[in-house]
């Protein structure tokens, strides 16, 4: 089978006649034929001739008696097709087709193309992804590729592979985005690490790279990055509500989410010293508490409070209650 596709794909059909060229007609081309081919063309055309008459003589009482129910015949036809396309992808068909053409030069990989690419480079993926030039795109294993890409590149979380037939791919590279940054290790070597939305710390951060998120803290003793995402359920959802961006509390007024041991989350902002204590749980409705709060100390001539005057603020001080600590020196 895979001689007859290789001869199909791999060479040009010839022809069994010769052109001698010329004709009456200069648009043409006139064949000869020898002997052996004529008397073959004869008992063809005789045989043809004998079973299209007698056909003729058969069916056509019966067609018209009995009109085929064609509509019918189309639908079962189409039922069919279809059972049989599911039966063969279900059963590994076209993985089975695709180990038939793995071997055929036509289909051989003559180009690589690396797409999506910010933090990482298109050659370093092409180098690490494992895939030769000159291979099958049968060939080709999606997961085997973004394992091999992910050893080399932490910014890489996942790779998609498409292919442009006969013999390019192309490796569309998804990257991490940094959504914070989490301290780990010792307490007094903690280091700082990316964290995506999902609370996963995919590589630490170096003199240089950009610093401008929220810092979580309090979790240094988590040790590691498989360790670490067991105590950011609070604080990854209040970064996920801040990112609304209300102009009370938008994500970039946030400076530090810390994970007290006693007090839960404790919040601070960009442009204030003084601690946010959020508890534990409830964070969607302690989140919307304080936007209201802060709404009224960023407005001290309507309300009579001060935002410069604050010396902490506590979300749980009493179910569904506040309470705005000010500063007596001030």
């Amino acid at each position: 089978m895979k001689k007859w596709l290789q001869k199909k794909f791999g060479t040009k059909k010839q022809s069994r006649y010769t052109v001698n060229g010329g004709g009456v007609e200069t648009s043409r081309a006139s064949y000869s034929f020898n002997g052996q081919d004529k008397k073959q063309r004869r008992t063809l055309l005789k045989k043809l001739n004998l079973y299209w008459s007698s056909k003729k003589d058969r069916g056509a009482t019966s067609y018209q008696s009995a009109p085929e129910p064609k509509g019918l015949r189309k639908a079962l036809l189409a039922l069919s097709l279809v059972c049989v396309a599911g039966i063969f992808f279900k059963s590994g068909g076209f993985s089975l087709f695709g180990l038939l053409l793995e071997d055929i030069d036509y289909f051989r990989i003559t180009e690589i193309k690396v797409e999506g690419c910010r933090n990482s480079s298109p050659d370093e993926i092409r180098a690490a992804s494992g895939v030769m030039v000159s291979a099958s795109l049968f060939s080709v294993d999606q997961q085997r590729i973004t394992e091999n890409v992910r050893k080399e590149s932490l910014w890489v979380d996942q790779i998609s592979v498409a292919r442009h037939w006969p013999d390019t791919l192309i490796l569309r590279v998804h990257e991490f985005k940094p959504h914070a940054l989490i301290a780990l290790g010792q307490e007094d070597r903690a280091e700082l690490y990316y964290l995506d939305k999902n609370g996963y710390a995919f590589i630490k951060t170096t003199f240089g790279m950009d610093l401008d998120f929220p810092v979580i803290t309090g979790l240094e003793d988590a040790g590691d990055q498989e360790s670490a995402p067991a105590g950011l359920e609070g604080p990854l959802d209040l970064l996920r509500l801040a990112g609304t961006n209300n102009p009370n509390l938008p994500v970039q007024s946030i400076s530090e989410l810390h994970m007290d041991e006693q007090e839960g989350l404790v919040l601070y902002l960009v442009e204030h010293p003084f601690p946010i204590f959020f508890g534990d749980g409830d964070i969607r409705k302690k989140y919307v508490r304080l936007r209201k709060v802060l709404e009224m100390l960023y407005k001290p001539r309507r309300t009579g409070m001060d935002i410069g005057r604050v010396a902490y603020i506590k979300m749980d001080y009493l179910k569904d209650k506040v309470i705005v600590g000010y500063d007596e020196s001030g």
